[in-house]
């Protein structure tokens, strides 16, 4: 009988001691899987504004140029002005505050009529808000990886809802004018999307194509300048 016992002790013995080891790794288990669940991969996070992954360096260059544009919007917006694709460079976008604006962003002020001259970015940006014009884009950040036209479009198809739901809710443009060539494949959705807002566009029903390779030869600076110097319809 003793030395049932003293076996029987030592049998408790050993289940309670593998019992705490395997209560020890199941708590580090939980504590490792409710850490993951708090802190999920950041590549798993995609942006609000483009769909892409939201990556430290992309969030802060999203909130960059958002402060940015919001420092220029007008409070009472006449014309809402749409690209596709933000672009890569700081310098091409037209908010920026470097003065060596170029390309679209240089299109755009010609558009607009305004001189740059030797004038700051800052007064720039407010003889444009001042005209009740506005600049936004459907995919508000840069591209990050190369991508080809079809990629594009479907990114650009993607993002439709929540730009639809800006324009409604929150920009309330009188018109919209779309700026890019690759818009053209959605323009019957822009024309049945129930914006609030009448659609301006190109000869031919087109976008005005500012981002081919030569805008002004083409006449489409000239034709948006004309457009742009039309107050929007109350």
């Amino acid at each position: 009988m003793v030395l049932a016992r003293e076996a029987a002790l030592r049998h408790s013995r050993f289940v309670i001691a593998a019992f705490r080891k395997n209560a020890s790794r199941c708590a580090r288990l939980s504590a490792a899987l409710h850490f993951q669940v708090l802190m999920p991969d950041p590549s798993l996070i995609l942006c609000d504004g483009c769909g892409q992954p939201a990556t430290p360096q992309h969030t802060a260059r999203r909130l960059q140029r958002l402060e940015w544009a919001t420092r220029y919007r007008p409070i009472h917006l006449h014309t809402l002005v749409l690209g596709a694709v933000s672009p890569e460079s700081q310098t091409d976008y037209f908010y920026s505050p470097d003065e060596a604006h170029g390309r679209e962003a240089a299109h755009l002020f010609t558009a607009a009529g305004i001189d740059r001259g030797n004038k700051t970015a800052d007064v720039r940006h407010s003889e444009f808000q001042r005209r009740g014009i506005f600049l936004a884009h459907v995919l508000e950040c840069p591209l990050e990886a190369p991508s080809s036209l079809e990629l594009i479009g479907s990114a650009l198809i993607a993002r439709l809802p929540a730009v639809f739901t800006r324009i409604r809710r929150s920009l309330k443009p009188r018109r919209l004018v779309l700026i890019a060539a690759v818009l053209a494949p959605l323009i019957d959705l822009f024309a049945t999307g129930q914006l609030g807002c009448e659609l301006v566009l190109d000869d031919g029903g087109r976008p005005f194509a500012l981002d081919i390779a030569n805008p002004a030869a083409s006449g489409v600076i000239s034709r948006l300048q004309d457009v742009l110097a039309v107050p929007a319809a109350r």
